[in-house]
């Protein structure tokens, strides 16, 4: 799922969208098309994201001018959420660029209408606690129902994104910090360079960062000509791999084995294909 949503990232890096804000906007974006003015705990129930998740994200396409937040004539205590003439423009781009994803990282297993893809679909909305066909009576998809995988992938990488987030922030770290952190102990020890080459994609100076803010913070230290964990910096890494191992358990808990093995064969597909689609960008 991080290879997935830096795939997207960078896609999407161009019209400044983020793949979090992708994933409410393409929601919203087909609720629009319905003649739907969803509230912001609605989106939320659509997307599968924490309400408050959604407000962020909803504020800053605001503050972008893709969205539009006007009173409920209802009830002027809430807003609906619209698009802008220019948010429906960036939704339209947005989309299109990450249905060519799409089309690109599913090629190898049949494309977006291969029956691999419609399994993934399905196994992904089972995680999601949706069935195919409440999926598509919410009205959500982007576009026809057989390429609405790549928003599936989006929602529950941002799903479970959001937990990450949350459990990170209770540790001190940025999710930037923590695959920064992650990768150095994986080392043991390991030069800078080292360290930004191997940090799942992430920008060499986003990662220069995080490492000044996780050796100022006492994770790490210098080792050498390199940098090596701290027992501070081994301790928080094992507390979260313990709790990300704990949510992993519920997430996943009652899904077969066949599912799980199918789901992850077609996602190892996808992430192969996403390092490369990610290199051309």
């Amino acid at each position: 799922m991080t290879k997935w949503r830096t795939a997207v990232d960078r896609a999407l890096a161009p019209i400044g969208l983020t793949h979090a804000q992708f994933s409410v906007l393409g929601s919203l974006s087909g609720l629009s098309r319905t003649g739907q003015e969803p509230s912001q705990r609605e989106l939320a129930d659509v997307t599968g994201l924490e309400p408050v998740y959604v407000s962020k994200l909803v504020r800053a396409l605001e503050k972008a001018g893709i969205v539009r937040r006007p009173v409920d004539p209802r009830d002027p205590r809430a807003v609906r959420l619209s698009l802008t003439d220019h948010g429906r423009k960036v939704a339209a781009e947005a989309i299109d660029r990450v249905h060519a994803i799409h089309q690109e990282l599913t090629g190898p297993i049949g494309g977006p209408d291969g029956e691999h893809d419609r399994r993934l679909r399905e196994i992904l909305l089972a995680l999601l606690g949706e069935t195919p066909s409440l999926h598509e009576k919410k009205g959500t998809n982007m576009t026809a129902p057989t390429t609405v995988i790549s928003r599936d992938i989006s929602v529950a990488g941002t799903a479970t994104r959001s937990l990450l987030d949350t459990l990170l922030d209770r540790n001190g770290l940025t999710f930037h910090q923590w695959v920064t952190l992650r990768t150095t102990v994986a080392h043991a020890s390991a030069t800078r360079e080292t360290i930004i080459k191997e940090a799942a994609g992430i920008d060499e100076n986003v990662v220069r960062g995080a490492l000044d803010k996780i050796e100022a913070d006492g994770l790490i230290g210098p080792d050498g000509d390199g940098l090596a964990p701290t027992a501070k910096g081994r301790e928080v890494v094992q507390r979260i791999a313990e709790e990300t191992a704990r949510i992993a358990s519920e997430l996943y808990g009652g899904m077969s084995e066949e599912d799980l093995v199918t789901a992850k064969r077609v996602l190892e597909q996808v992430i192969e294909r996403a390092g490369k689609v990610r290199a051309s960008l």
